[in-house]
């Protein structure tokens, strides 16, 4: 059916936007939030009546509301809107008025029609829109003159809307009397569009075509007689088969919405072409003219009808100027334009003819047995059914009607406006399967035709179960389902409950079920089968035994193996479609959302607080650690943690710098695998000269423990990693070493020495806690041996050799008859006249050979 023309407000709305507040300065709203809403790219898409005024949603889904005050802008309520039966204002609200064009191209107030046209005749017209006069009143334009002329509809103030041809509102806001008015312009989806792409194949040629429409006097009254619509006096329908390819941005504007039209560069806008958008949601393959992103729609050009022949010559004239093609720009509105590329082949006659019935995308075949009627596939109940035809650029009108017996038999409904049927009896109440549909025709050459169908209705039963998404947390132990639960189920009551009165036929008739899963809502992409998906569904009794007869379960149990992590991933929802079926053939079906979940890698690791402060590691060495036959300086990572994941593979950062240009990798080596032994070793990387110690003694180093998947299952990108830093130390270095009186007096001229021992000096741990410094134990073989096992070797050295000797080697701790003595530095001064003070350094090597330099305050004490 051709549509009634596309209608424009003759209203200028260039500077509409920018000029909002100033239009509603008399307006209780949020201004300032609307303004912002428009300026970030939002757009209207419904304004509703409310009480005075009116409820604007964008399409975001924020509503704000715009009301009209008899006492001004404080918002106190306006005038009655609606007027009652006696043409008062009624008692029953008060909201605003919303004036729209139908396809039929009358004005139609609050949904419904007035007596009034928007335009004077049938050919499109720059919309007159309606106002209220002096008097209160609306005023229409009159079909005749085309002038405004008042109505019996009393305005009362009442604030009203007009939707606008391009997808926006604009209000009238009156006040009390009527006498004033303010506009304010609500930009629709078109007025969103920031950029525009339009192509048509390859040379950007729209090709229209035009039937001559000639219908039989006859043709016509059985046509009024069937429908109660009048045939079209005018004697040309235009239709075209090329499609126009879009891409608009912003990506998130629907564009469904709006209707596009062409404007050439002197803002002359192609009159009655007029394309509608869908969105084009398939594939951009390799090749194609363009590569796309989303934000693609494909446009059809809705059909027109003309006059005469005079209308014809008109429009061809728009085509071309001075022998050369006129190019005109795809538009959303006069504002947003593709480029001017789109060019118009001479106006030619179709010889295009409509061709058989198309019901849901199948067409219907001849069968010669059936008298020469048409069968369709089988259809379900409560489902429209759509019904096109071959070549529907030649069709101008469709009507679908059956008998009057299966009309009620099959309480079947029509939706004549969208040429869809829908079958509401239920499938056991049926006494027949099929019906005939008869599907009544018009084409564009005024041809009328019956085309006979066969409907053949399915046993399938209704139900909108709605069943919430399940989700379950894989568990380890996937071989006994009932220690460890790795099973998630859906109750049978949501599906049976749907029933409602068809649940004793479906616990007739069910006898089996299948189950597949996709990856989409629409049930589009399919993922598994019940034998590839490693999910066994069972039905179970309340006790949660399985149970054969289906029809008496309480629940589906869906039992998970882990093998299934070959199907699905986790933290993604998936869909089981449970179908039910008498036999081979469905009775009917339910949808169960699921999504399965792993612990949170980090979860398997609890580190020790006696060791970590602020995710650091204070690894403090122990001689417990070292190799056997090495020195190297190593830390068991397990000490650090109360639990951790003894399969998770160990790294160390590479790309944070530490020390220069050295990342943790640069200065230390880690096991492969985080197990009871895995161990962190510094490298001797930069050693210090004095101390021995390498660059990475010392640094937050970074540890990255990671794993692909848990129990197969694989983390999502990012999730299966666990950071933490660890600083590897010596407890002595940490340490220091003091007189223990805070100096140690040496008289002069001492032959035999003073045995420096542990009662002068003392060391402590980095903990404060103290230890000997000096041997206290006899080694093996009477070797020189501390009882603290972190020490190597200590070592004295005399700041000025003027004040002290040289010091000798340390003397190990010795057992003489039942006298125990521990070790000591033999310290001989020299001859000095008077007391001086001095220094002797005490170094300490601890096993993994960094040294510790201890400054010790010395008096060589002379008495005279």
């Amino acid at each position: 059916m051709t549509s009634a023309g596309t209608f424009t407000s003759c209203k200028d709305y260039d500077d509409e936007i920018n000029g909002l507040q100033e239009q509603v300065d008399a307006v209780k709203t949020s201004v300032a939030d609307l303004e912002k809403k428009i300026q970030a790219g939002n757009w209207v898409t419904a304004v509703n009546p409310v009480e005075g005024g009116f409820e604007i949603t964008f399409n975001d889904g924020q509503k704000y509301t715009i009301v009209n005050g008899k006492d001004g802008a404080d918002g106190k309520p306006g005038a009655d809107g609606k007027p009652g039966a006696d043409g008062k204002p009624g008692a029953d609200g008060k909201p605003g008025t919303e004036w729209t064009i139908g396809t039929d191209g009358y004005w139609y107030k609050d949904g419904i029609k007035t007596e009034y046209k928007a335009a004077i005749d049938d050919e499109e017209r720059e919309i007159i829109v309606p106002t209220i006069g002096e008097d209160g009143y609306w005023y229409l334009v009159d079909t005749e003159t085309g002038k405004l002329v008042k109505s019996d509809y009393k305005a009362n103030g009442a604030a009203y809307a007009v939707a606008e041809a391009n997808g926006g509102y604009t209000l009238y806001i009156p006040n009390e009397d009527g006498t004033d008015t303010e506009i304010i312009y609500i930009p629709g989806p078109a007025g969103a569009i920031s950029s525009m792409d339009a192509t048509i194949d390859t040379d950007n040629e729209l090709s229209i075509f035009y039937y001559y429409f000639n219908p039989s006097p006859d043709n016509k009254t059985k046509w009024k007689n069937l429908t109660g619509k009048t045939v079209t006096s005018n004697k040309y329908i235009l239709t075209t088969s090329d499609v126009v390819d879009l891409r608009i941005n912003p990506v998130n504007v629907d564009a469904s919405d709006i209707q596009f039209v062409l404007y050439n560069s002197k803002n002359e806008k192609l009159p009655n072409v007029v394309f509608t958008a869908e969105e084009d949601k398939d594939y951009v393959l390799g090749g194609s003219r363009a590569a796309y992103g989303n934000g693609l729609y494909k446009l059809s050009m809705n059909d027109f009808e003309l006059k005469d022949g005079n209308a014809m010559g008109d429009l061809q004239d728009c085509f071309a100027h001075g022998g050369r093609s006129i190019l005109y720009a795809l538009s959303a509105d006069i504002n947003t334009r593709a480029d001017y590329n789109i060019s118009l082949a001479d106006l030619a006659v179709s010889t295009k003819q409509i061709g058989n019935s198309v019901i849901n995308n199948e067409e219907v075949i001849i069968d010669d047995e059936a008298g020469g009627y048409k069968n369709a596939e089988e259809i379900d109940t409560k489902a429209e059914n759509t019904v096109t035809v071959e070549g529907p650029e030649a069709l101008y009108d469709m009507w679908l009607s059956v008998s009057k017996e299966d009309r009620d038999l099959f309480d079947i409904e029509f939706d004549q406006e969208k040429h869809t049927f829908t079958v509401n009896a239920d499938p056991d109440i049926i006494t027949k399967a099929t019906f005939v549909l008869t599907v009544h025709t018009m084409d564009n050459r005024g041809t009328y035709r019956e085309q006979k169908v066969n409907i053949y209705v399915s046993n399938k039963i209704s139900a909108e179960a709605k069943y919430d998404k399940r989700t379950h947390a894989i568990v380890e132990n996937d071989n006994d389902d009932t220690k460890d639960k790795n099973f998630f189920k859906a109750d049978m009551a949501t599906m049976t409950n749907s029933l409602g009165d068809n649940l004793a036929i479906w616990k007739k008739k069910v006898s089996t079920s299948t189950v597949e899963y996709y990856s989409d809502a629409e049930l589009t992409k399919e993922v598994a089968t019940s034998t590839t998906a490693g999910i066994t569904m069972s039905f179970i009794d309340a006790k949660g035994a399985d149970i054969d007869n289906l029809k008496d379960a309480t629940d589906m149990k869906f039992l998970v193996k882990n093998a299934a992590s070959g199907k699905f991933e986790v933290n993604k929802t998936y869909y089981a479609k449970v179908t039910f079926k008498a036999g081979d053939e469905e009775l009917n079906s339910i949808v169960i959302p699921f999504e399965f979940t792993i612990p949170a890698f980090t979860s398997f690791f609890a580190q020790e607080p006696a060791v970590f402060d602020s995710n650091v590691a204070y690894a403090y060495m122990t001689t417990q650690d070292m190799d056997q036959n090495s020195s190297a300086a190593t830390y068991k990572l397990s000490r650090a943690f109360q639990k951790y994941l003894n399969t998770a593979e160990l790294t160390l950062d590479s790309k944070t710098k530490i020390v220069g240009d050295k990342t943790s990798k640069d200065l230390a080596t880690i096991a492969s695998t985080f197990n009871s032994d895995a161990k962190i070793t510094l490298k001797n990387v930069d050693v210090n000269t004095n101390t021995k110690v390498p660059a990475g003694y010392g640094k937050e180093l970074i540890v990255n423990a990671s794993s692909d998947n848990y129990l197969g299952w694989d983390y999502p990108e990012g999730e299966g990693t666990y950071t933490f830093k660890v600083k590897v130390m010596s407890p002595l270095f940490e340490g220091k070493v003091t007189a223990i009186d805070d100096v140690v007096k040496i008289p002069a001229t001492s032959v035999d020495g003073y045995k420096l021992g542990n009662s002068d000096i003392t060391g402590v741990t980095y903990n404060n806690i103290a230890y000997k410094v000096l041997p206290d134990i006899i080694g093996q073989g009477g070797a020189v041996d501390w009882s603290r096992p972190e020490i190597l070797n200590v070592e004295a050295v005399a700041k000025n050799e003027n004040v002290l000797r040289p010091i000798e080697e340390i003397t190990g701790a010795s057992m003489i008859g039942d006298v125990f003595t521990e070790g000591y530095f033999t310290i001989i001064p020299q001859n000095i006249n008077s007391t001086t003070d001095t220094e002797i350094t005490i170094k300490v090597t601890d096993v993994w050979g960094y040294v510790q330099s201890n400054p010790i305050k010395v008096q060589v004490t002379v008495d005279k």
